[in-house]
């Protein structure tokens, strides 16, 4: 067999010993919450999977539990796509129109929050948590965390390594563990979002073989 017959050879094999890729994340994670000034409100969801989620097919609501309730203050039924790699944001209906500009809907009821309640992103009929911000059970008195890194009157941001959602509402929670803190009434980056993770593969490579056979 000539050289170029084993490259091509090493070519077709290596293509068919290439691992399938398959995104390790699997559903939505609230990515940014907004407690500014006034009604400068919101929730940013992001999708870190490899496919588009609708919201809708997937009965997924975004649920308000007020100063350590253990029931629902108030929940909205969320609708639309979000694409891989998207976000979604729903602000108070009367927040500024900077954020109003890059929201996608909006909540009067259930983004009405202040830093000691907490929000739940679940799906199903069955209320099945995705994600948990703020812990559900527990009045913090004011806030959880304390400066830039407290859920009030601040911005907070999802750390790009974080890419699964906490799917206990109910445990304890610190924002200095995955969130970063910006100063009241920070939008810059609301309705955008990246992470640090991607596909990973579910099978090894052979290409280490390939290159012996071609040698």
């Amino acid at each position: 067999m000539t050289a170029r017959h084993l490259f091509r050879t090493a070519l077709v094999l290596a293509a068919l010993a290439l691992p399938s890729l398959a995104f390790a994340q699997t559903d939505l994670i609230i990515s940014e919450y907004v407690e500014g000034t006034s009604n400068n409100k919101s929730i940013e969801l992001f999708n870190p999977t490899g496919s588009a989620i609708d919201m809708g097919a997937g009965v997924y609501k975004l649920r308000l539990f007020s100063n350590g309730s253990l029931t629902v203050s108030a929940e909205v039924l969320l609708t639309g796509t979000v694409a891989s790699g998207a976000t979604y944001v729903i602000s108070h209906a009367s927040a500024s129109a900077a954020i109003l500009g890059v929201s996608n809907a909006t909540s009067s009821t259930v983004i009405n929050f202040n830093g000691d309640d907490a929000i739940v992103l679940t799906k199903s009929a069955a209320n099945t948590v995705v994600d948990a911000f703020g812990q559900v059970g527990l009045d913090p008195g004011t806030e959880w965390g304390t400066g830039l890194q407290s859920t009030a009157d601040n911005t907070l941001r999802r750390a790009v390594l974080v890419c699964d959602g906490d799917t206990n509402a109910s445990d304890a929670f610190d924002p200095t563990i995955q969130w970063v803190g910006f100063a009241t009434d920070t939008f810059g980056g609301l309705g955008a979002h990246s992470v640090g993770c991607g596909p990973t593969p579910t099978h090894g490579s052979t290409w280490g073989r390939i290159k012996t056979m071609y040698r």
